[in-house]
């Protein structure tokens, strides 16, 4: 497990850390902008991802005068942007093995028509238009 996933505070020092009291966690929580695991005791655990969270949670009401639900919405049009461009990023990336297989296949086409078209010398070509009209 990633060390910043992992679940080590308890609501006290996540409190602190982020300089709320623990109950602005639980409202967090409530509101469903933070979500501590739980201990086998129920107890509610942060981990340092969760921290900066709250913290950036802190700084959009504190510094930018938001109320919660606009806090959410905009949680959730940052992780809407984070699943776009990782969906971009694939979607380039198999565009371009699409190209690159488009230009193969286009090679072994021209491959191929090369070793059919055989260059006759004009001598060994009958001219099918003069035969045609003489023998009329």
């Amino acid at each position: 497990m990633d060390v910043r996933k992992r679940p080590v505070f308890m609501i006290g020092v996540a409190a602190e850390l982020i300089g709320v009291h623990p109950q602005t966690l639980r409202m967090y929580e409530q509101k469903g902008l933070l979500r501590p695991r739980k201990s086998l005791k129920n107890t509610r655990l942060y981990s340092q991802e969760d921290i900066e969270l709250g913290r950036y949670i802190q700084r959009l009401t504190q510094e930018m005068g938001m109320n919660l639900a606009g806090v959410k919405r905009i949680l959730e049009l940052e992780r809407e942007i984070q699943n776009l461009r990782a969906e971009n990023s694939r979607l380039r990336q198999e565009i371009e093995f699409k190209e690159r297989e488009h230009k193969r296949l286009i090679a072994e086409v021209h491959r191929s028509y090369r070793r059919e078209i055989v260059l006759m010398p004009r001598r060994e070509l009958s001219p099918l238009r003069g035969s045609r009209e003489r023998s009329s």
